[in-house]
């Protein structure tokens, strides 16, 4: 037992093992399965972010630059306009009124330079700022949200980043006169990119063909030094200097250049970062199956050794011994149980064997025992005939006769007998009753000659027929009948007794068809009945067997047999 202990511990080891490793491989597949998507779609979301981010800057670029393209055509559609913007720049606020109102009492269109200045911000809520330089001065125009009418100032004092450039063409000489700059809130540009996560990490920079700087961003992740390595390289006008950055570099139909730097320690760490939890879920789910797993197979180790202690136990003889009902697992729960009842189905055989050869012994002492008797009583019986046939008595004659042949049938110990033997052998018992009840009974035996010879399980028919005698005669009547005809139909056997005595109900019938296809009780083996009819004749014929009881017309009962005696068991 002890043996068998150690090789069951060991086995449950190598299973521990072995599944410990298969879940192992599948949650390391199953993880970096998840991680390479992570980090594909992690890639793919900072692709589109950089297709975004250069789609919206360039969006924006090209609706400023229209912006300040209109106003700069504008300002040159009148040749008038021109020279009334010089004078501007010449004169004081006063002069310059003045001008304005006589060019416009002489016909030409009254153009006031601040007028124009402060409705284009009243018209373009999003400029912050508005800077004209003409060549031919040394003073610059700048204007703003907060003083859109302008004023003039050194051209080295004035300094303006991310603007928009427009030429101011002279439409007399076709020649640039001065240059239009417009600086446009960024915010909202911003704004709507910071809402992308994956431009966290991101730097965007717009260059004018000028080499301008006109727009930059710079995501949530990205640091003052890496701002200031791009600053750097810009300045040098040197990409290469940026050999840790992944720099996507996209020209504009508009001539501007849109930049997008990434830092790639920047990037790694990111991606760490975003896949870490990933595998810190796979080691939890990792450990959390393998210690569920050495659990489950720690309980059901203890449990099985249970079940093999009771199974020990009962074949060291204690045929008493039971696995307790109280394992957990339904599985183990019901092989407990199917155990159980294996134990109890082996206790009763074992006690069935043991009384089946007590009376195998009984049976044998009487077979020993009928051996002598019947002997005795034949030749008795034969000489009480011959003294009938002497005393002139043939009728006493042919009853001693026929009752000798019972009682030799009867004590014949063979199982099996023909249908024509076993029909004689009726006729015989049915002769005895009408002996006793001349004119009170009549019968009808009919066995076709193709059925003869069919080998039944001996005393089949004549429980059915002693049926008969027993529930259904009525000798105080004088039309008792009884028929019995066998033939073959179709290859199956046919047997079919009728009587005209007492019927059955419905309910009858339906209860003695259904009880007769129920198992035989202990008790009942050793009888001769319906039940016992039916049971031998479908252990020798099969499933293909049918014994049917009906009511007919006679107010009697009608036992129908079926079979094929081609498939009997013989």
């Amino acid at each position: 037992m002890l043996l068998k202990s150690h090789a069951m511990q060991a086995s449950f080891a190598h299973l521990i093992k072995l599944y410990t490793t298969i879940i192992s491989v599948m949650v390391v597949l199953a993880t970096t399965v998840f991680i390479t998507v992570s980090i594909r779609t992690y890639d793919a979301d900072l692709e589109q972010a950089e297709n975004t981010a250069i789609v919206q800057v360039g969006q924006m670029l090209n609706q400023n630059q229209q912006i300040a393209a209109q106003f700069a055509t504008q300002m040159t559609s009148s040749s008038s306009n021109l020279p009334s913007i010089e004078k501007y720049f010449d004169s004081s606020i006063t002069d310059y009124s003045n001008y304005a109102i006589d060019k416009s009492i002489s016909g030409s269109p009254y153009f006031f330079w601040p007028t124009e200045s402060r409705q284009f911000f009243t018209q373009h809520d999003q400029v912050t700022q508005l800077t004209l330089r003409l060549l031919s001065q040394n003073k610059v125009f700048v204007a703003t949200q907060a003083n859109p009418g302008g004023a003039l100032y050194p051209a080295k004092d004035v300094k303006q980043r991310f603007a928009i450039n427009a030429p101011l063409i002279n439409q007399t000489s076709l020649e640039t006169d001065g240059v239009l700059s417009i600086s446009f809130d960024q915010s909202e540009i911003k704004r709507q990119l910071s809402q992308v996560n994956a431009t966290q990490p991101l730097q965007v920079v717009v260059r004018s063909e000028a080499d301008d700087e006109v727009f930059y961003f710079a995501g949530k992740r990205v640091t003052r030094q890496q701002q200031s390595d791009l600053n750097q390289a810009l300045t040098a006008g040197n990409m290469k200097m940026l050999r840790d950055y992944h720099v996507t570099t996209k020209q504009l139909s508009s001539g501007y250049t849109v930049m997008t730097v990434l830092n790639r320690h920047l990037l790694s760490r990111l991606i760490i970062g975003h896949v870490l939890p990933l595998i810190l879920l796979g080691l939890i789910l990792l450990l959390g199956l393998s210690t569920g797993l050495w659990l489950t197979f720690r309980r059901y180790q203890h449990q099985l050794n249970t079940i093999v202690d009771t199974v020990q136990t009962v074949s060291d003889g204690n045929l008493d011994a039971r696995v307790p009902m109280n394992l957990r697992p339904t599985d183990l729960h019901t092989l407990a149980g199917g155990i159980n009842a294996m134990l109890t189905e082996i206790h009763q055989h074992i006690y069935t064997i043991y009384q089946l050869q007590i009376a195998q012994q009984e049976a044998n002492r009487r077979a020993l025992q009928a051996q002598i008797n019947p002997h005795f009583m034949s030749n008795t019986l034969e000489y009480i005939r011959m003294a009938a046939l002497e005393a002139h008595q043939p009728e006493l004659a042919n009853v001693v006769y026929s009752f000798a042949a019972l009682l030799r049938n009867n004590t014949d110990l063979s199982s099996r007998t023909t249908l024509k033997q076993e029909v004689s052998f009726i006729e015989k018992y049915v002769f005895l009753y009408q002996v006793r009840f001349p004119d009170r009974l009549a019968y009808q035996f009919t066995v076709a000659d193709d059925v003869a010879a069919v080998e039944i399980p001996k005393f089949s028919l004549q429980p059915l027929v002693e049926n008969y005698f027993v529930h259904g005669v009525n000798f105080s009547r004088v039309d008792n009948a009884l028929s019995l005809k066998a033939w073959r139909e179709a290859g199956i056997v046919h047997v079919k007794i009728v009587d005209n005595g007492r019927g059955l109900s419905p309910e009858a019938v339906k209860a003695v068809n259904q009880k007769l296809k129920q198992p035989l009780a202990a008790e009942q083996q050793h009888s001769i009945g319906l039940q016992n009819v039916y049971s031998r004749m479908h252990d020798s014929f099969g499933d293909g067997f049918k014994m049917t009881i009906n009511s007919n017309d006679q107010q009697g009962v009608t036992v129908l047999l079926q079979f094929d005696d081609r498939e009997g068991v013989k």
